[in-house]
């Protein structure tokens, strides 16, 4: 079910409110974290000496930002909030530029200095729109293979991730990427793993350009890889939770997109074999969700795996805090903030 808006246009998404199957998840004003109601709590069924260090933590979850000159200013104001709360990290799930917007190295180097200026340490995603769609004429009819290199050397050829303090990342968060695809990234914060593979919107990549189906094919070998290893490290660990980050939007109605079935199995492989609680966060939408849209051969939700997405332009002024507390029955909560700035 789409969210339920109100009249209001710049409080629309602010007051959206989407329901799974089985459970109600709603996007929160004000600062207090509502919780988003799951089934069972299967993490429960850890013992408590697996959980070395299981204390609560929160981090924020924007994505689809910013998409033109005009947006920058938000994106700025944006993390300067985000700055002010006591937060772990920041999650960008790509999409940096508009798929119109030059694919340039001007432009990329100028959304990199407007994302390394967090306070907090940031972990950039890879979007579509960022290389897939470069060889577009209105984004510059570039060679998106020679882009998403460019984009390699750009954001991920540090070992930590974006930010002021992300350097603190690789020790207080074991960060680390992969030697295949720098962009695909996993740390750990206590009892909750997370890992980040390159997904992206517009049918992944495939057959979007010339040469795409050789690079999604080896992309994917390499998101298997690394999603899976995270797993095993996760149920070793065995871990209270696992955070799985992406761009793209895997599609889970019935008529997901070709480049998406893969990923979208992977998901459902994971939730099911998992002990503890399954949270995916997402963009390439540009619609805030909260839900359990995953089911059981009986048509049921899956009780520990729910979705997040990012709100997008032009919601450019409003960001997800999502925050993990053991103490709860539902580990994870999810709240709204919008960042009021005049002129806008």
């Amino acid at each position: 079910m789409k969210p339920l808006l109100t009249p209001s246009p710049r409080r629309r998404a602010l007051r959206a409110i989407t329901f799974g199957a089985a459970m109600g998840a709603g996007l929160w004003q004000g600062s207090q974290a509502q919780p988003v109601q799951t089934g069972q709590d299967a993490s429960s069924r850890l013992t408590a000496s697996a959980i070395v260090d299981d204390s609560p933590f929160a981090f924020a979850l924007i994505g689809d930002l910013p998409y033109s000159d005009l947006d920058e200013p938000r994106l700025s104001a944006m993390l300067t909030q985000i700055d002010a709360e006591p937060l772990a990290f920041v999650v960008h799930v790509g999409d940096i530029k508009a798929s119109r917007e030059t694919c340039s190295n001007e432009l990329y180097q100028r959304r990199l200095r407007l994302l390394d200026a967090s306070a907090h340490p940031l972990v950039l995603l890879p979007g579509d729109n960022e290389w897939t769609d470069c060889h577009r004429r209105s984004a510059g009819s570039f060679d998106p293979r020679e882009r998403l290199a460019m984009l390699r050397k750009t954001f991920w050829s540090r070992p930590e991730p974006l930010g002021r303090n992300g350097h603190s990342a690789i020790s207080s968060m074991a960060f680390e990427r992969q030697a295949q695809m720098p962009e695909n990234v996993r740390w750990k914060i206590g009892a909750v793993r997370f890992v980040a593979i390159h997904v992206v919107g517009g049918n992944n990549g495939l057959d979007e350009y010339t040469g795409s189906r050789d690079e999604f094919e080896a992309r994917q070998k390499n998101n298997q890889t690394w999603l899976f290893e995270a797993l095993a490290m996760a149920e070793r660990e065995q871990a209270s939770a696992l955070v799985i980050a992406a761009h793209g939007d895997p599609g889970f109605g019935l008529f997901p997109e070709k480049g998406h079935r893969q990923f979208l199995s992977w998901l459902k492989e994971i939730a099911k074999s998992f002990r503890g609680q399954v949270l995916f966060v997402h963009g390439d939408s540009h619609r805030f969700k909260a839900d359990q849209p995953l089911e059981d051969s009986k048509g049921r939700p899956l009780d520990n795996f729910m979705r997040v997405e990012s709100f997008g332009y032009p919601m450019s002024s409003n960001w997800v805090r999502i925050g993990y507390d053991p103490r709860r029955p539902q580990r994870f909560t999810v709240s709204t903030r919008e960042v009021r700035q005049s002129g806008f």
